[in-house]
């Protein structure tokens, strides 16, 4: 079933865009990759009571929230030191919302790194993990951390990964006319005392390997477009036109994940 279809959606939206459009927060938008990764947790029966999902790398955006009003619990893990909708220039918005969902929603918020800090769920408890474009971020090797998600996954239970891919169709025809694939120059280097942009973008082969090498199975790769409408490269053109050309196109590029701006992998654990 459609997740739009769900007789609970209408009430879980309003209930959302009333949260996000409070006079303490400029209202963040319900966007189409958010619609797409609830998809996959409804499609896999994971958007029930009783089901507990863990948000690693959470930020501040819908899904969580959406999680909740959908009838699931969701655990967000972050370090929540910038990006993904927290304002490191100005932290009082992002504060003040994150105390709203503890206070408001009843949301569970884990403040932790998540690359050297164990998980704190026990043992085969989680019904799913969600780890979306977070991983292109990290500095340090994930082993630890992968094998903290085999640790708390139930038997059955999921993985979620979604990145941008590093070797998307905008990307191969850019790079053979001599641009860069990677961030503008300046981001990397201006951006002090810590870089939180991409240090490395995976391919969907990465993505299954890791899977792999934790001991999971994928059962699921699709591809998207949700952040190559917004690329810079193409910020030259008209935003009407750059979002029509990518809905356009998502139609075929959709079959064919290994071209697509946005990657998505889904592992299970064996039961």
């Amino acid at each position: 079933m459609k997740i739009t279809d769900r007789k609970d959606w209408p009430e879980a939206i309003q209930k959302c865009h009333k949260f996000f459009t409070q006079k303490d927060y400029d209202g963040a938008p319900l966007e189409d990759r958010i619609v797409f990764y609830l998809q996959m947790l409804e499609d896999s029966g994971l958007l029930a009571p009783g089901k507990r999902i863990v948000d690693l790398g959470a930020g501040i955006y819908w899904f969580d929230p959406l999680i909740k009003f959908l009838g699931a619990e969701p655990t967000l893990v972050d370090d929540f030191g910038g990006g993904g909708g927290v304002d490191n220039a100005n932290r009082t918005p992002s504060q003040i919302l994150l105390d709203r969902y503890r206070s408001e929603l009843g949301l569970t918020l884990i403040q932790q790194d998540i690359l050297t800090q164990p998980l704190s769920m026990a043992d085969n408890s989680v019904d799913a993990i969600t780890c979306f474009h977070c991983l292109e971020h990290w500095h340090h090797s994930p082993k630890r951390l992968f094998a903290e998600i085999h640790r708390v996954l139930k038997p059955g239970g999921f993985l979620f990964l979604a990145t941008p891919n590093a070797a998307n169709i905008r990307k191969r025809i850019t790079v053979m006319m001599g641009q860069n694939n990677w961030s503008p120059l300046s981001e990397w280097y201006y951006e002090e005392p810590i870089f939180r942009g991409h240090v490395r973008e995976p391919i969907v082969k990465d993505l299954q390997q890791i899977c792999s090498w934790n001991g999971l199975k994928v059962v699921g790769t699709y591809g998207g477009n949700f952040i190559g409408r917004d690329s810079h490269v193409l910020a030259w053109l008209p935003r009407p036109i750059r979002h029509a050309l990518v809905a356009g196109s998502q139609r075929i590029l959709q079959f064919f994940p290994t071209l697509c701006s946005d990657i998505h992998v889904v592992g299970q654990k064996p039961v």
